[in-house]
């Protein structure tokens, strides 16, 4: 497994190989997994090879598939209030307009401090981005059908890192398995959500702040300090 960059030759921190190691265990034969060093900004490529993919319930490259996370806690679980990600202030939520949990969704990040702000499109989403800095994006899978064909997603995973790590992106839909982070990096999010967890998206966004400042909070520090963010 890879665990330099292979342009600048700077070792990647042991949560940066950690993350690696689990999307690249992940891929299906024949994808590749695209990402930026941390150090170089250079784009570090690694493709499937046929031993590591395995068939549901055999073993691959890193053994079998880590299961989604038990989420029994949220039922009783508490998360301390200091889970406010620095600086953030807008976020920008794509959801269907007919959808139930599009308005709860915003009060929850109210309540944490962001302002929404709703697009009329995915295109104006894309064209707002252009000229606002936005902290915070949630996207629907369905808010332009499929996931597969959204131009809003795929604009996201094509974001410069220096930019698209200020952002903290989630992902909303009935296929995903919330808190579940192999699943959101294959996704190229910060936290996937299934629809069925939303009355619990309080508790949910505490804790996976508290988990992204943890792994990132040291590195986005140092990026203000030299006036790169």
């Amino acid at each position: 497994m890879i665990s330099q960059c292979p342009h600048c030759q700077h070792p990647f921190s042991a949560g940066h190989q950690k993350k690696i190691e689990a999307a690249h265990a992940a891929l299906p034969m024949g994808k590749s997994l695209k990402f930026s060093c941390p150090t170089c900004q250079q784009t570090v490529e690694i493709t499937a090879s046929p031993q590591q993919t395995a068939a549901p319930g055999e073993t691959g490259l890193s053994g079998h598939m880590p299961q989604p996370p038990s989420l029994t806690w949220l039922k009783t679980g508490t998360i301390a209030d200091k889970e406010v990600l620095d600086d953030f202030s807008l976020v920008m939520i794509l959801m269907p307009n007919d959808h139930p949990a599009r308005n709860t969704i915003a009060m929850v990040f109210e309540g944490l401090g962001y302002k929404p702000i709703f697009p009329n499109s995915a295109s104006d989403g894309i064209e707002r981005m252009r000229f606002t800095e936005y902290a915070a994006v949630v996207l629907h899978s369905n808010y332009e059908g499929m996931l597969a064909d959204s131009s809003f997603h795929d604009h996201m995973c094509q974001l410069p890192m220096l930019k698209r790590r200020s952002i903290y992106y989630t992902l909303v839909g009935p296929e995903f398995h919330t808190l579940y982070n192999l699943e959101a990096l294959h996704n190229s999010a910060n936290l996937v959500v299934n629809d069925n967890d939303l009355p619990d998206l309080p508790i949910i966004l505490k804790k996976s702040f508290r988990e992204y400042d943890e792994l990132f909070g040291p590195l986005l520090a140092a990026l203000r300090a030299e006036g790169k963010k």
